[in-house]
């Protein structure tokens, strides 16, 4: 690892632990506010709403002109019936902790020692406590209480009380609330709350989890730029439009599926002063196809000593043994490898199982077109298969146009294939034009045909001007191995 590399997985393992500490302080916060919420605001709440009803018992017994609190049950139950859900129970107790008035769901009650009771009404203090009861979780209040004073007026139906009731002891009044009764007011704060702490899980997981796979990330970026520089050094190996002087015109292009493909072009010349066309198809994508689409590039350009029939069937026959011999059945090799001679205007050819090229031909328009077929069947499949070489005899303006099946097999949205219908179509159209023009129109119409569909497979295509010094015949050469179309 470079020091460079090494410096950032080191500034990057400081930001993962920078960022695990703010997300367990994220998240520390949130509980802690979070408890705050649910234990101090509502209980608050209970308190205040305990006072309220209080209040109401007390404006009740005195518009009532209840005096005795023995006599507060009616009050005590009418107001329990106004908030049946916020309501648990509502008791006035004795110093004594005897029931006065009100009542409770049987063993829901708590239980009080005559020492709180009395602590409590001589400091005048609020006592809370938790209880979990079969209707669900409710804050028990405790607050001493005192019926309004005999002086208060009172209502017009007031009739004297007996004088044994006139007694005014310090009693106590329980109010018990349903905490989710109580909670509902702090709905939207507890939901931006949960919400906070989600957050906060989710953050310190992400963390977690970049910091575990990071070292995969750095090795995936490695052979990330390992696969970029495949990739140049495999475009290094295509030709350029103009390396074979002026004696053919050409255009070429492969467009990989993936980082870099298994479709292989090259156009040289031999030592014989022909040049060779060659278009193959490796099956598969990726950094196998390219390499063993590296051998097969290799291995065609040692044997481009002659173009001969001879050569050229004996060096396709040890490329098929090579193949077999050192790759699996199920990686093949598809091979158009052609030489053309300008001095006698024949293009030699043997077809290893790739898509038949079009040889085109006409004056200022296509008027027929040849399909490039003979040759034998794929290579690096059958062991001791035999190749041999045909020739068709060129004429001036003939065009050749060889492609993977990446280009004839594209798929647009509904399944359907681009087609060698709508190769020839687009060169009929740019007729005309030079090779460049005519391969960037059919790459152009098989973009819009797939739309924004990525390719599926590598996409190769060549497109060559064939011009032979000397007109040949206008009928057939003896040697033609070629199907009209």
């Amino acid at each position: 690892m470079s020091e460079r590399v090494r410096g950032r997985y080191l500034l990057f393992r400081c930001s993962i632990v920078i960022g695990l500490l703010l997300g367990l302080l994220l998240l520390t916060e949130t509980v802690m506010t979070y408890r705050y919420v649910a234990r101090g605001l509502v209980r608050q709440e209970a308190q205040r709403e305990a006072d309220h009803r209080m209040v109401m018992i007390a404006r009740a017994a005195r518009l009532t002109g209840v005096r005795d609190s023995s006599r507060l049950g009616p009050v005590l139950r009418e107001v329990a019936q106004e908030a049946p859900r916020q309501i648990a129970w509502i008791r006035v107790l004795s110093v004594e902790g005897d029931v006065v008035a009100g009542d409770a769901p049987p063993n829901a009650a708590p239980r009080y020692s005559r020492d709180d009771l009395r602590e409590s009404l001589e400091n005048r203090d609020r006592r809370t406590r938790r209880l979990m009861t079969e209707n669900g979780e409710v804050l028990v209040t405790l607050s001493p209480f005192r019926l309004p004073p005999p002086g208060a007026a009172p209502p017009s139906n007031w009739r004297p009380e007996p004088p044994q009731n006139r007694r005014r002891r310090p009693e106590l009044i329980e109010i018990a609330l349903y905490t989710d009764g109580i909670s509902v007011h702090f709905g939207p704060l507890r939901h931006n709350l949960i919400i906070g702490v989600s957050a906060a899980f989710a953050l310190l997981g992400a963390v977690i989890i970049i910091g575990l796979r990071f070292g995969n990330y750095l090795r995936g970026k490695e052979i990330e730029k390992e696969l970029e520089l495949a990739r140049r050094v495999q475009r290094d190996l295509f030709p350029s439009e103009n390396c074979v002087a002026t004696r053919i015109q050409f255009a070429a292009e492969c467009v990989p599926a993936w980082q870099v493909g298994g479709d292989l072009y090259d156009v040289f010349e031999t030592d014989d002063r022909e040049t060779a066309l060659v278009v193959g198809d490796v099956s598969g994508k990726g950094l196998s196809a390219a390499l063993l689409m590296g051998v097969v590039h290799g291995a065609v350009r040692a044997s481009c000593a002659s173009g001969s029939a001879a050569d050229h069937e004996l060096a396709a026959a040890r490329l098929n043994s090579l193949l077999c011999g050192k790759t699996s059945r199920e990686r093949f090799v598809s091979l158009f490898w052609s030489y053309f001679s300008a001095d006698t205007g024949v293009l030699r050819y043997i077809n290893a199982g790739h898509w038949p090229p079009l040889l085109m031909r006409g004056g200022a328009q296509l008027e027929e077109v040849l399909r490039l077929e003979e040759g034998g069947p794929v290579l690096g499949v059958l062991p001791g298969a035999v190749y041999h070489q045909a020739a068709v005899t060129i004429q001036p303006g003939d065009l050749l146009v060889v492609f993977s099946d990446g280009i004839l097999e594209a798929s647009d949205s509904r399944h359907q294939e681009f087609g060698e219908e709508r190769i020839i179509a687009a060169v009929e159209r740019n007729w005309t034009k030079s090779p460049a023009e005519i391969c960037r129109a059919i790459l152009a119409d098989v973009r819009s045909f797939i739309g924004g569909e990525a390719a599926q497979d590598d996409q190769t295509l060549l497109v060559a001007r064939l011009e032979p010094q000397h007109a040949p015949p206008k009928r057939p050469s003896e040697i033609e191995r070629a199907v009209r179309v």
